[in-house]
Formats: structure tokens, sequence, C-alpha cells
């Protein structure tokens, strides 16, 4: 199946869905056929994904998009981009460009990412991982909020890891315990407010 971003067909189910879990969604194959994604969101500007990392893996390029990877079944992942070795960590994650020649190395067991592509010129990405406790509000200004560790419920609905809220105009509450949290913000490109 293809990853074009603009790709449409077999994701009518989920695109009036505002809270996705990795379960809700069909694994395909990376555009190179070297791994496999789970797509859980995606509009005209972006798509939100949980990528499977198994050994050495060298990723499809992807020019004209910014991406964002962060760890998510384990702590840390190794990537190369561009020839340069990086520790990539859950608290973190990383920023990089489509056409960076990215090589990850992880255990072959398995280990899952959260993966975000963004095309560069309809929009910016930026992002924010924090450890909470206790109930958490949802900014409803927020694009996508990413549940990477810990248990929590929205809505009486339990959360596993990978699971994503995307925007929606109603205020929700995320109750848990200790959850780690990504929230992405992607501010139309030109936007002046922007920074």
């Amino acid at each position: 199946m293809s990853t074009d971003l603009g790709a449409q067909a077999g994701f009518a189910g989920l695109a009036d869905l505002d809270v996705v879990t990795p379960a809700d969604a069909s694994a395909e194959s990376w555009a190179n056929g070297l791994g496999v994604t789970r797509v859980l969101a995606k509009r005209l500007a972006w798509r939100l994904s949980i990528a499977e990392l198994r050994g050495r893996m060298p990723f499809s390029a992807f020019p004209g998009i910014d991406r964002v990877l962060i760890p998510l079944s384990a702590p840390t992942v190794a990537l190369a981009v561009d020839g340069v070795e990086r520790r990539v960590t859950r608290e973190r994650g990383i920023r990089f460009r489509g056409e960076a020649r990215v090589v990850a190395t992880a255990d072959r067991g398995g280990v899952s990412v959260v993966n975000l592509m963004v095309k560069r010129g309809l929009a910016e990405p930026a992002y924010r991982i924090e450890l909470h406790r206790g109930p958490v509000r949802v900014d409803p200004a927020a694009t996508l909020t990413v549940l990477l560790a810990g248990a929590a419920t929205v809505d009486d609905l339990p959360l596993p890891p990978g699971s994503a809220l995307l925007q929606s105009p109603r205020e929700r509450r995320i109750v848990c315990e200790a959850a780690l949290i990504a929230r992405f913000d992607l501010t139309p490109s030109g936007d002046e407010t922007h920074t």
C-alpha cells in the first residue's frame, strides 16, 4: 500500500475519529518496502503513524517533508542522520528533514516509534514532551496529543501507548497517574503567529 501523504484510500474509517489507538490502524509498507507503519491520522499537510523498527533499517527519502520521530516502545533509538550518530530519547524526540539519509538501529525484537511527517510549505511542526500526573487538560488548539508511556484514560476510554487525540472543539481531560505525553502544534505556513 502507498504511504503517499495525499493518499486517502482505506482511511475513510479513521477520518472522523478524534481518538485513535494503534489497534485502530492497519499496517502498511514503508515507501522503500523495508518496514511497516500504522497510520493513525493524516490530513493534507501531515501524517501521524507508528513505525516498527527492527535491526538496521534505512529510512525512505521524503523530499519536501519535515519529520519528527519519538521512541515509543523503548526509551532510546539510535539514528544516523546524514552520517551523524544520535541517541534519540523518548523525552526529547528528534526533528529532521525528509531529504536526510537516515539509518535506524534497533533491537531485532522490534521498537515502535511515533513518526510525524509534515509537508514543508504547508505547515510548520512544533512539539513538546512532558511528564504529567493527575488530570491533564487537552488543549483544543493542539493539533495532536500522543500518549508515549504510562496508563491513561480519556472519556473513560483506556489509552494504550501510541494513542492519539486529534484536534477537537470539545475540551477533554486525560486522566493518568503518570504519563509521558507529546503535544504537536502544526501551524499553517505563512501564519505570522508561528516562530
